[in-house]
C-alpha cells in the first residue's frame, strides 16, 4: 500500500540526503549490512538500537531505487536484487526476534514472529507467481515490506511487540489471501469474458 502510493515521491529527499556516487547496488548490499547488525541487536534485546537501525536499513533499502532512477542507471539485475536481498534482510530481522523470545521462553510472540516469517515470503511470493500469471503488478493487500519495516520499527523502539507482532502475524497472512483472491478474480473474470 505504502510503497504503491509514495513510489518515487519521496526520491528527491533521498537523493540529497545520500550521495549518488556509489552505484544503487551498493546500497542494496549496505541495508543488507546495516540489517544485520540490526537483528544481532534485536536477538539480545536491544530493541531501542536494532528499532533505530530498522529504520536506517529502510532508509537504504529506499535510497537504491531512488538513486538509480535519479542517476538513469535502473536496470532488471538491480531489481532482482534488490527483491533477493529484501527476503535477507526480512528473515534477518525476524530471526533475531526468534532468537530472543525463545531464549526468553516467550512462546506466544515466538510464534508469532514464526507466523510472520509465513506471511512475509507468502506475500512476495503470491506477488511473484500473481504476476507471471497476470502480465500486470499485484501489489494488492494490507501488509507489503514498507509496512512491515515501519511496524517493526515501531514496536522495537516503543518496546509494543507485544501488540506489534501479533498485528503482523494475521495481518501478513491476510495479505496473502487477499492476493489468492485477487488472482482468483481476475482469472475467473478473464475466462468469463473469453466464454
Amino acid at each position: 500500500m505504502i510503497s504503491a502510493k509514495l513510489s518515487g515521491r519521496l526520491d528527491k529527499y533521498i537523493i540529497k540526503l545520500l550521495p549518488k556516487k556509489y552505484s544503487p547496488n551498493t546500497y542494496t548490499l549496505l541495508g543488507l549490512g546495516v540489517t544485520a547488525i540490526s537483528s544481532f541487536f534485536l536477538a539480545l534485546g536491544y530493541f531501542k538500537i536494532g528499532g533505530a537501525l530498522i529504520f536506517l536499513a529502510g532508509l537504504f533499502d529506499m535510497a537504491d531505487g531512488a538513486i538509480a532512477r535519479a542517476t538513469g542507471r535502473v536496470s532488471e539485475f538491480g531489481g532482482f536484487l534488490d527483491s533477493v536481498i529484501d527476503r535477507y534482510a526480512d528473515l534477518l530481522f525476524f530471526f533475531g526476534l526468534c532468537f530472543y523470545y525463545y531464549h526468553s521462553r516467550e512462546i506466544f510472540l515466538f510464534i508469532c514472529v514464526l507466523l510472520t516469517i509465513a506471511g512475509s515470503l507468502l506475500t512476495s511470493y503470491a506477488r511473484a507467481r500473481a504476476e507471471i500469471f497476470l502480465g500486470s503488478k499485484c501489489n494488492v493487500g494490507l501488509v507489503e515490506r514498507p509496512e512491515r519495516i515501519i511496524l517493526l520499527g515501531i514496536g522495537a523502539i516503543f518496546d509494543l511487540f507485544i501488540y506489534i507482532l501479533p498485528l503482523l502475524a494475521f495481518l501478513s497472512n491476510i495479505t496473502v489471501f487477499q492476493r489468492i483472491y485477487y488472482v482468483w478474480q481476475k482469472t475467473t473474470s478473464s475466462k468469463k469474458e473469453l466464454g
